[in-house]
């Protein structure tokens, strides 16, 4: 868990956050019973889903181009000419934020030989392709062509850059990877939450962040769903973190709670059971549990005392293969810049040296065929539901 760097009024709205609330009722419960909260039976899954490639390429249709997902947060993009780059499978993104406040999303493609305009993260006034020069305004018409005369004649209305649904709430950004002309319905954030929206406002997520601390993307071995398995479950932190993340954090208990295909974790400080000495009133309670936001089917936002951070996985260019973005928000009114700094990087020490290594070895021995399933316990309730709900959306989509 985490440590404090400065200390806030235990009584601010934040820190008495009413599913904070709830998670540590239920985290103390199970800690003092001995206990976690369980799916109702073992669910076996084919490792074959890992490595199918006809299934692949569904995975990247369905849920990450047809679907509304995770780009960032409100925060990333604080003024106008602020823009974001995500690269989400067959449709590369640009994220800008427009004179008047608003957010608008198009294909990272210039409409003459399809390089990108914008790179990274950053802040800009136009978008300039460094093949030829063609120049975008932030909205993506085009402002001008290099050399027009000698090019000749466009229907700059035809000449924009595609653009694609993005909507903005509670500090939370979604896209679709689908372009506006094949896919116009307007994207709604509370629909797409399924519940979890009342949760982010009162988390306030738009006003008390700083500006990101960003890792540059990680390329990694494994398939990306791999990737995501290991952030559904504290089953392994007494084994593979034993001499990090398991110092502060429960191993095998959380409290889960489903909303739709998404997952809220409760993960517990090794601590927690000291709330049973101290009025609840007075509990100190981000001290104690770390709010895990699975959304669904690639982000991990993780809420915790003085921080927000996210990592947001994606398939990559082979079923073999998945880049992972992580970056970290301290809160404002944790100002430790040293403390945040050597949090940040820790956490970029366990990814790479810990979980990255291991599902990368999983990969490796599944490929040559050590093993035909996986076993996903009672104890792992957060990742059978991630599998299943996969399940039903590739049923479910039209072929």
């Amino acid at each position: 868990m985490t440590t404090e760097t400065q200390s806030p009024n235990r009584r601010s709205p934040r820190q008495r956050h009413s599913k904070a609330v709830d998670v540590a009722r239920r985290g103390l419960s199970l800690v003092l019973n001995h206990s976690n909260e369980q799916a109702d039976a073992v669910y076996e899954q084919p490792a074959s889903r890992y490595l199918d490639l006809d299934r692949f390429e569904r995975e990247k249709r369905v849920l990450f181009r047809e679907r509304p997902v995770f780009a960032g947060l409100s925060v990333e993009l604080p003024t106008p000419g602020s823009y974001k780059t995500l690269d989400l499978p067959g449709c590369p993104l640009v994220i800008a934020r427009q004179a008047d406040g608003s957010l608008r999303a198009f294909v990272n493609a210039c409409l003459h030989r399809g390089a990108n305009v914008a790179y990274d993260a950053g802040s800009a006034r136009t978008f300039v392709c460094k093949f030829h020069g063609w120049a975008y305004n932030l909205d993506g018409t085009l402002r001008k062509v290099r050399g027009g005369d000698n090019f000749g004649q466009l229907d700059p209305a035809c000449t924009g850059l595609a653009q694609v649904a993005v909507a903005e709430k509670y500090g939370l950004i979604f896209v679709r990877g689908t372009r506006l002309a094949e896919a116009p319905e307007p994207i709604d954030v509370d629909e797409v939450l399924c519940g979890l929206g009342p949760q982010f406002a009162e988390w306030s997520l738009e006003m008390d962040l700083a500006a990101p601390a960003i890792h540059p993307p990680v390329v990694t071995a494994s398939n990306w769903k791999l990737a995501v398995d290991g952030y559904l479950e504290p089953y392994h932190f007494a084994s593979l973190h034993k001499t990090t993340v398991a110092k502060y954090n429960n191993s095998n208990q959380a409290t889960v709670d489903i909303y739709g295909p998404h997952v809220m974790s409760g993960f517990l400080g090794r601590k927690i059971n000291e709330l049973a000495e101290i009025d609840e009133g007075e509990w100190p309670l981000m001290r104690h549990v770390q709010l895990i936001y699975f959304l669904f089917p690639n982000v991990i936002l993780s809420v915790m005392q003085d921080h927000v951070e996210y990592s947001l996985i994606l398939p990559g260019r082979s079923v073999a293969e998945n880049v992972m973005h992580h970056n970290y928000f301290a809160y404002t009114d944790w100002s430790n810049e040293d403390v945040h700094h050597k949090r940040f990087h820790n956490t970029q020490w366990i990814l790479t040296a810990e979980d990255i290594p291991m599902a990368e070895e999983c990969h490796r021995n599944i490929a040559q065929g050590a093993i035909d399933k996986f076993y996903f316990g009672r104890n792992e309730p957060a990742l059978q539901h991630f599998h299943k709900t996969i399940e039903t959306e590739l049923a479910g989509a039209q072929h």
